[in-house]
């Protein structure tokens, strides 16, 4: 696959050249910069010409205009996008800036097919310019304090929890490149790095909300996540009674469904197939349950006389028992 062709546009007086390097570092990774532009009065910044210089900057330079209301720089840097969309092979663009007046720029080159990076200060970018963009990265030197480690921690794991959530499939599983990409799409801002953690992976190993694990058969570098503990589905299961009377209950129904399956062990996607049959659902993930690990959370029945292990579902030999559901009371004096 080829590299990503990078073209890199710095609004100078907004956000500085103090972090560039790191910048410059994290881009190499995923292509190709072709284009480093800075903009600027550089009149007014001339002793940043080494810097500009070692990293192979072009200052393109604009006069500020005395009683303009609005950057000259600004404005230039957004002409430029809009010809290098049209007259460069330039398909990842990157904006350095907390303005939020490139809202629209961002917006304009993403309708166009092309990727856009932003980057700027934490403490100043509006929420609004990080979610156009569809990665931001944060040009801050300094190393979070242990309360904003803590924060950022925080939502890290709030994020992880509603990705799993969104793109789960019938077992409750979402390969890890994939769970990457849908946090990256609900927060660009999102970096597993900038948490102490040296790959996704290893972020995932750290938080208890998942549980990771790479099973056999698979390709070596397909990692799948779930929820630990079927958590997501807890909260959704239904109260007593809250399923319509049928003459015969919903797990009843799911159970006759799966017994009368030959395969042992049952396939996740026949079982899922058969189990939304039995609910009257189109598939699993438009009924209350989502997946198949939220059916049998649901249901003591079930639990019972099935188990999950791995992408399928087996038959227990001898039913679990749960005390007040499955044995009768015994006799005084009987052991």
């Amino acid at each position: 696959m080829p590299d990503s062709q990078i073209g890199v546009l710095i609004d100078y007086e907004n956000v500085g050249l103090g972090s560039i390097r790191s910048l410059f570092d994290q881009l190499s990774d995923m292509g190709r910069i072709i284009i480093k532009r800075a903009y600027a009065d550089w009149s007014k910044a001339s002793s940043q010409s080494t810097q500009m210089l070692e990293f192979g900057i072009e200052a393109k330079h604009y006069f500020h205009a005395t009683n303009s209301g609005k950057n000259a720089s600004d404005i230039c840097l957004a002409i430029d996008a809009i010809d290098l969309l049209h007259r460069s092979p330039v398909d990842t663009f990157v904006i350095v800036s907390s303005d939020t007046d490139f809202v629209p720029l961002v917006s304009a080159l993403r309708a166009a097919g092309k990727a856009v990076i932003g980057a700027g200060h934490r403490a100043v970018v509006s929420p609004a310019l990080v979610r156009s963009c569809d990665r931001y990265v944060y040009l801050d030197s300094d190393k979070p304090t242990a309360q904003t480690h803590s924060t950022l921690k925080k939502q890290a794991e709030s994020l992880l929890v509603r990705a799993v959530e969104a793109s789960t499939d019938e077992l409750g599983q979402v390969v890890a490149a994939k769970l990457h990409n849908t946090m990256l799409r609900m927060d660009p801002s999102f970096n597993f790095k900038a948490l102490g953690h040296r790959t996704f992976t290893h972020f995932l190993h750290s938080t208890p909300q998942v549980t990771s694990l790479r099973p056999t058969g698979r390709r070596s570098g397909d990692v799948l996540v779930e929820l630990t503990g079927g958590q997501t589905h807890r909260d959704e299961r239904p109260s007593e009674g809250s399923v319509p009377p049928t003459g015969e209950s919903w797990d009843a129904r799911v159970d006759a469904a799966w017994s009368s399956i030959s395969d042992d062990p049952i396939s996740g996607s026949k079982a899922a197939a058969e189990a939304a049959k039995a609910l009257g659902a189109q598939n699993i993930r438009s009924s209350r349950y989502k997946t198949l690990q939220g059916i049998l959370d649901a249901s003591e029945l079930l639990r019972g006389r099935w188990s999950r292990k791995g992408n399928t579902i087996l038959q227990r030999t001898t039913p679990a028992r749960t005390p007040g559901r499955w044995d009768s009371p015994r006799a005084p004096g009987t052991e």
